[in-house]
């Protein structure tokens, strides 16, 4: 049978030389920093001279991108599970407190009796025609309305 061909790993480092070395390193980098500081300052100066306003004007329209896309997202979301999140609300709620649930239940029989009254009509009838039959809403682009 022939030797593994794996070499034998190499010996740990003697942590004394490792420190110093560390120390040199440390030490050289902070004197070269020291001494190329008012290079690297006035470098530093100038990038910032050139490139900060563009950049400020990016990071405002990246934000202005993020708020419209959260807004857009939010709104779809209340549109897919709005109706639904409402049934689960009302359900939860009746079997949690159906004292709450009546007096809820009260006060929207109560609120539509009085739109009726002030506007000659159930509430029901300003209901678009495909939602009150679960057609689904019209597709609706939030930066133009509804379409």
């Amino acid at each position: 049978m022939g030797s593994t061909s794996v070499p034998a790993p190499p010996p740990p480092p003697d942590p004394g030389n490792a420190a110093k070395a560390n120390e040199l390193y440390y030490r050289s980098s902070l004197e070269t920093y020291i001494a190329n500081q008012g290079e690297v300052a006035a470098l530093e100066q100038r990038l910032r001279e050139k490139y900060n306003p563009r950049q400020r004007e990016l990071e405002r329209q990246m934000s202005a991108l993020d708020a419209q896309r959260a807004a857009q997202t939010g709104l779809q979301v209340e549109r897919e599970y709005g109706s639904q999140r409402s049934l689960e609300a009302l359900r939860r709620q009746y079997e949690t407190n159906p004292n709450a649930f009546a007096v809820q239940r009260g006060l929207g029989a109560q609120a539509a009796t009085q739109y009726a009254r002030l506007y000659g009509q159930p509430a029901e009838a300003s209901v678009p025609y495909e939602v009150k039959k679960s057609a689904g809403a019209k597709e609706a682009n939030y930066l133009t309305g509804l379409s």
